[in-house]
């Protein structure tokens, strides 16, 4: 996560990234019920984040800043707040390929961001798939 003094000036307050060490970025402050100081939550992709899973703290921030300043098509200011955590297990890899799994004699199932896809969309996803899983065997 990175904090700025001022606004970037970003098009987007979200965005996948492609041919980069990100993968996603998010303006932080953009998300409801957030302080409004400019903020970015920057995740790595999974072939770089395991390139580098034993790289030090500020190599990885200073990497992943640049990276987004690449991705805006410009260098970023210095940030007023910098921190790096290392989310070894936060992505399935791979997912499976079912959006959930569920037994309908047993009437048990199972749902997460690990079924159908790693992020917060698929975890909805696969609670949805459950929730038709479960009403249509019922």
């Amino acid at each position: 996560m990175a904090g700025f003094a001022g606004d970037l000036e970003a098009p987007v307050d979200g965005a996948f990234v492609v041919d980069s060490p990100l993968s996603w970025v998010a303006r932080n402050s953009a998300k409801p019920d957030r302080p409004p100081a400019e903020s970015w939550v920057l995740h790595a992709g999974p072939e770089w984040s395991r390139a580098h899973l034993d790289s030090e703290g500020e190599a990885v921030t200073q990497r992943l800043l640049a990276a987004l300043g690449e991705a805006l098509g410009r260098p970023l200011p210095t940030p007023a707040y910098v921190a790096a955590h290392r989310w070894r297990y936060a992505s399935p890899d791979p997912s499976l390929e079912e959006r959930c799994l569920f037994d309908p004699d047993e009437r048990v199932g199972a749902a997460g961001d690990w079924c159908g896809g790693p992020r917060v969309e698929g975890a909805f996803l696969s609670g949805a798939a459950l929730a038709r899983a479960l009403v249509e065997r019922t």
